[in-house]
């Protein structure tokens, strides 16, 4: 029976009474059963959501439901492929393993071909399953390419531009043919809304990898080279469209680092959307500063290289200008607003 034809079927009217609707309540956990025993999960936790609809009484049902399709996810998962990841996995509770590893999607790299490249963003975390590859950056003063390490079974990739809307800064290619499984964002945002807890344990866990993967590697060039002052100027930024004409929203910023390349704003409450469709936009910011009695005026154009979430609400955005800064310009903001310190963090 198709779900057109169940749905059809199981259509409650006034006139029906409630020992009809437990007969369909069984009918639908039945088909349930038979979808997650063919590992059709997504079609089960669908009509799952109906059987919730039509029938919101009928407990047993839905509380059986749930636990038929959970329990069959769990039996379903490979142990090959947890097995890489089992320190991940341990943390996770059955529900929490479940819905991460359906979250997984798998592909081939075939030798030399490009995972991801620098500067490039594809939001998505990458877990090596088999074989190797070798991550790499271009350095524009050695005009080559570094070698940064190489990544094998059971490590993983992408973490700073899935964790942050940041650009690649390295190049990822296979040495072999791999099996890599990656994690999409729009996937992981899906899983989170019932898993909350996932988050935390998959951010220290990427981090404990990064850790140890490059703690005897070469620090890639960082994205803004030129040093950077701290600075505390009260701005505005507003969005560029395509065409290149200014969108009439502004936001209020608060400029805490200046460089010649570039500087830093930082911004509240800014909802994960509104980052996301920031992120490589060019834009037009604009701040005021003293000097002595006057005010100046500091107006530049740029594009969104990065946004960084902090708790209690705020986001760091970083700024590449598309013509850098005088940098006597940058000393004499830096003069007078009291700067006298670099920011040693790079973007």
């Amino acid at each position: 029976m198709d779900k057109k034809t169940s749905m059809q079927n199981l259509n409650v009217t006034s006139d029906q009474g409630s020992g009809n609707t437990a007969e369909k309540a069984k009918t639908l956990l039945n088909e349930i059963v038979q979808l997650a025993n063919q590992k059709k999960f997504a079609k089960a936790e669908n009509l799952r959501a109906e059987l919730i609809k039509i029938a919101p009484t009928a407990v047993r049902e839905i509380v059986r439901s749930g636990e038929i399709i959970e329990q069959k996810k769990a039996d379903s998962m490979d142990p090959r492929v947890i097995k890489p990841w089992a320190e991940l996995f341990n943390q996770f509770t059955a529900s929490e393993a479940a819905a991460f590893y359906y979250a997984l999607k798998a592909f081939i790299a075939k030798p030399s071909q490009p995972v991801f490249q620098q500067g490039s963003c594809d939001n998505r975390l990458y877990f090596i399953q088999s074989g190797s590859l070798k991550l790499k950056y271009f350095d524009y003063d050695q005009k080559k390419n570094v070698t940064v390490t190489t990544l094998r079974k059971g490590d993983v990739a992408g973490v700073e531009p899935f964790f942050t809307f940041t650009n690649h800064t390295t190049n990822l290619m296979a040495a072999e043919e791999c099996i890599i499984l990656y994690l999409d964002k729009q996937a992981y945002q899906k899983i989170l809304a019932t898993h909350h807890a996932i988050e935390s344990k998959l951010c220290n866990f990427c981090e404990s990898k990064k850790i140890n993967l490059f703690q005897n590697a070469p620090t890639p060039p960082a994205r803004r080279a030129a040093e950077r002052y701290k600075a505390n100027l009260k701005g505005q930024v507003q969005r560029i469209d395509p065409k290149g004409k200014l969108l009439p929203e502004t936001s209020d910023i608060q400029v805490v680092d200046l460089s010649t390349g570039g500087l830093c704003y930082m911004v509240n409450n800014i909802k994960v959307g509104e980052a996301a469709n920031l992120h490589n936009s060019r834009v037009q910011i604009t701040a005021a500063y003293q000097k002595y009695s006057l005010s100046y005026e500091l107006k530049k154009i740029g594009k969104v290289v990065s946004l960084k979430f902090y708790p209690h609400g705020e986001c760091s955005v970083h700024i590449h200008f598309e013509d850098s800064l005088n940098e006597s310009k940058v000393m004499e903001i830096a003069k007078h607003t009291d700067v006298m310190a670099y920011l040693n963090l790079m973007v």
